[in-house]
């Protein structure tokens, strides 16, 4: 078994649920303690755990992630942002001394992608100085708001979630029809610290819960030719994934890709983000 660094896992009181109602949510046993197992199971060092405060149901999720984080050293969050062009440079340093590591964006429609623009100098400076990562949910065009925010600042650290998110497909497209879809996400690759996750196949493939999600590969092959494999990070979407496939699927789905060798999947599944945390590592203020 190799080792592993989870590169997108998601942490809510008292539990996620996606298709139950909200009475329902998963509490026994809570997501920490059923995390941890998973972690002594698949060899996960630390994960990066992705803030989301973006429906009433998750209220609270950054001062939640903090007292975790506080607990426990394996667990690295990073904390939503609604508006990120309110963020000063002043929160950003709370942030860190509570042991966040980045930022996490949903920009999933054209005026939250306005907002980049908006960004203060200093806050992106900061960012880059801190080589702080920045996790992003979008879709479609709305990458291409990214081309302004990555020219001023090529040094941004983004990671690039469920592999931007391309349109759903029952079966596989060609990949010049993949490669076509992902056009906004692939033209970002330019970029030498934009980074791909390699997660959520079960949301890009219907029906969802029919692993291994082949219908979707091709979009992971476009990435692949894109990227390279030293900036693909494997990722969980722990729990949401739960409600789909189980744990180890979302393991075993990158190991049946037959373009990746033994290598790229050492790098993916931990070399590649180990790296980038330890450089957010030494750069944090010595108390």
């Amino acid at each position: 078994m190799s080792p592993r660094i989870d590169a997108h896992a998601h942490f809510f009181f008292p539990g996620y649920v996606e298709q139950l109602p909200e009475s329902c949510r998963r509490q026994e046993p809570d997501e920490v303690t059923l995390y941890q197992a998973y972690c002594q199971q698949h060899e996960i060092s630390q994960v990066l755990a992705v803030g989301f405060e973006g429906e009433a149901w998750a209220t609270g999720n950054n001062d939640y992630l903090a007292g975790l984080a506080a607990r426990f050293s394996w667990l690295r969050p990073v904390a939503f942002v609604a508006d990120p062009s309110r963020l000063t440079v002043a929160q950003l340093v709370t942030w860190q001394r509570q042991r966040f590591v980045g930022i996490s964006l949903y920009i999933m429609t054209p005026d939250a992608a306005a907002m980049l623009a908006q960004v203060s100098a200093d806050v992106w400076q900061w960012m880059v100085d801190k080589a702080w990562l920045i996790s992003v949910n979008s879709t479609g065009e709305l990458w291409s708001s990214w081309l302004e925010v990555l020219t001023s600042n090529p040094e941004s650290r983004i990671l690039i979630a469920h592999l931007g998110i391309p349109p759903v497909v029952t079966s596989a497209p060609l990949l010049d029809e993949a490669a076509t879809a992902l056009l906004a996400v692939t033209q970002l690759a330019t970029f030498p610290f934009t980074y791909v996750k390699f997660s959520g196949f079960y949301a890009l493939a219907s029906p969802s819960y029919a692993y291994p999600h082949t219908a979707s590969w091709p979009y992971a092959e476009v990435i692949t030719k894109s990227f390279g494999t030293k900036r693909i990070l494997w990722a969980s979407d722990f729990s949401p994934a739960l409600e789909h496939v189980s744990f180890p699927q979302n393991i075993e789905v990158l190991s049946a890709m037959p373009w990746l060798t033994k290598a790229d999947l050492s790098a993916i599944f931990y070399d590649n983000l180990s790296g980038l945390l330890q450089v957010t590592d030494e750069r944090i203020p010595t108390p």
